[in-house]
């Protein structure tokens, strides 16, 4: 409890952080909202009246003060453009973005722990170069670049699967995942390479260890000693950076998302940028910056059940 504690009160202050120095970015970016939701028509007289409406003519900090006691509450604001409340367009769309998420770092896993695991077993030998080899082409195309080449090859030349047909969950699980894992899989080329050989460097010192060999000096066949004995103390390093990249992928999507028409966060959050709604625009930076603190803690958290030494040890620090 006293470790967990510790980290909740780290949390805090980094989401307080987070939240002013969000704010204060948004509020010094260039131009004017009041000018560009009047209109180039309107008067003086009318740009300063909603200028007034939405507070822009008081000090940053009152501002500040007066956002902060509000999003605690819940109360995020609302568009400029639409009336929406921010919580509830966050809300209705980071679904589609939690479920690219997932399905991506399922796809990153499922490669990654396989090639790494044999990587590490037969380090500097063929096959190690030849996953390295592979792991280092996956990684120097870009996201974006990987779901062009996806939609091309997959899409418009085999007709394998849809480019841009998202469906809720509720009419159908195929239906619903066909339209995730090209996306997924565009963001899961660079992503599994980062795991892979950071699970390999792991796992290579941990093959090197006493038990290792005292496991299998008893006998025991070679997949038995690296799944149950050696993948575990490997694995240490993998969640942390397994945990960066879902943080990262809750912005990191964006691109992904407008490729494939996916109504998802990203596309929330671009389509803010071209309205100059910095209200919505705010709210999705703050919920991203917190998303990814959130993970980051959990995965901080993880490390204490995997190893009880490491919450007694940070506890008593």
């Amino acid at each position: 409890m006293r470790y967990v504690l510790k980290r909740v009160r780290r949390l805090v202050v980094v989401i307080f952080a987070v939240t002013l120095f969000t704010f204060l970015l948004v509020n010094v970016l260039p131009g004017d909202v009041a000018y560009d939701i009047a209109g180039q028509d309107a008067s003086e007289e009318e740009v300063q009246a909603i200028r007034a409406d939405l507070g822009l003519d008081r000090p940053v900090m009152v501002r500040y003060v007066e956002w902060l006691g509000d999003f605690v509450q819940g109360d995020w604001g609302r568009s400029f453009r639409t009336d929406e409340p921010v919580v509830e367009a966050i809300l209705s769309r980071f679904p589609v973005s939690l479920e690219l998420m997932l399905v991506a770092q399922v796809f990153a896993l499922i490669l990654a722990v396989p090639f790494g695991i044999l990587a590490a077993y037969r380090a500097g030998r063929t096959a190690d170069r030849t996953i390295a080899t592979a792991g280092f082409m996956s990684l120097s195309i870009p996201s974006f670049m990987a779901a062009i080449l996806l939609i091309l090859i997959v899409s418009l030349n085999l007709g394998w699967l849809p480019t841009s047909e998202y469906e809720p969950l509720s009419e159908g699980l195929w239906a619903n995942l066909r339209a995730f894992i090209l996306p997924a899989l565009a963001i899961a080329m660079a992503e599994w390479v980062i795991l892979m050989r950071v699970l390999r460097a792991d796992m290579i010192g941990v093959l090197q260890q006493d038990y290792i060999s005292l496991a299998r000096a008893k006998g025991l066949p070679v997949w038995h000693v690296i799944l149950r004995h050696a993948l575990k103390p490997a694995s240490f390093s993998m969640i942390t950076v397994l945990g960066l990249q879902i943080g990262n992928l809750v912005g990191g999507s964006i691109i992904i998302e407008s490729i494939f028409a996916l109504p998802g966060v990203g596309r929330l959050l671009i389509n803010a940028i071209y309205a100059r709604d910095f209200i919505v625009v705010q709210g999705v930076v703050v919920f991203i910056a917190f998303a990814y603190v959130l993970v980051n803690f959990i995965v901080d958290l993880l490390y204490a059940v995997l190893d009880p030494r490491i919450r007694t040890e940070r506890a008593d620090g």
